[in-house]
């Protein structure tokens, strides 16, 4: 582990306090040296800014730059079972496992702009450090338009798009002026309807 931690020196004192909680060999050590490195791999998260919310969300953005995110992903499902399980306990093996996990994703993390990758590698970091999910977004978008263009390129240049073009547009009509102002002529001839009847009422009641 301190091969790990070399190049990741800026954070030694809170390393510090994590090798120190492992060193007093008992649950309690163990579970609050995975609480302690959770709280490192955030303060990384946020010195390198990558965007998010929450943790979850910055991981998410990170993704591209860890060596093995099932590890930290596993690493952390430990951690959130001694905050959300009372009683939850860990081995010193099974504790040593979880932070070599956060470790190794730490140091993947701060050594990013030290990483060779590639460009596609560095304008999607790029794009997810500064418009978040705008890549998934706008693909969702084109998709959307290059259909829209499909659609209309259908209903006005070809014989069948034109057929039901004007299918759609005699029943919007039948709609309109035969349904829609049938119903209101009935709607007429019933308030007048109703109208008399109350006013033959009155009159029969005086």
């Amino acid at each position: 582990m301190e091969e790990e931690k070399s190049s990741i020196k800026k954070y030694q004192e809170f390393w510090n306090r994590v090798d120190k909680n492992l060193s007093e060999g008992n649950y309690s050590g163990y579970k609050i040296a995975i609480v302690e490195t959770e709280k490192i791999l955030l303060m990384v998260l946020n010195d390198k800014n990558f965007p998010g919310k929450d943790t979850e969300e910055k991981i998410e953005h990170a993704k591209i730059v860890l060596q093995n995110p099932e590890k930290l992903k596993y690493s952390r499902s430990m951690y959130k079972r001694i905050i959300q399980e009372p009683g939850f306990d860990v081995s010193e093996a099974d504790t040593k496992e979880i932070l070599i996990g956060y470790y190794d994703s730490i140091a993947s993390i701060v050594k990013t702009q030290e990483k060779d990758i590639s460009k596609k590698e560095r304008l999607g970091l790029f794009l997810q450090r500064h418009f978040g999910n705008f890549p998934t977004k706008s693909k969702k978008i084109l998709l959307m338009i290059a259909l829209s263009f499909l659609i209309i390129f259908i209903l006005t240049d070809t014989s069948t798009g034109i057929a039901i073009t004007q299918s759609i547009t005699n029943f919007t009509r039948f709609l309109f002026y035969t349904v829609l102002f049938g119903a209101l002529k009935l709607l007429a001839v019933l308030v007048v309807i109703i109208g008399l009847l109350y006013y033959l009422q009155n009159r029969k009641n005086k």
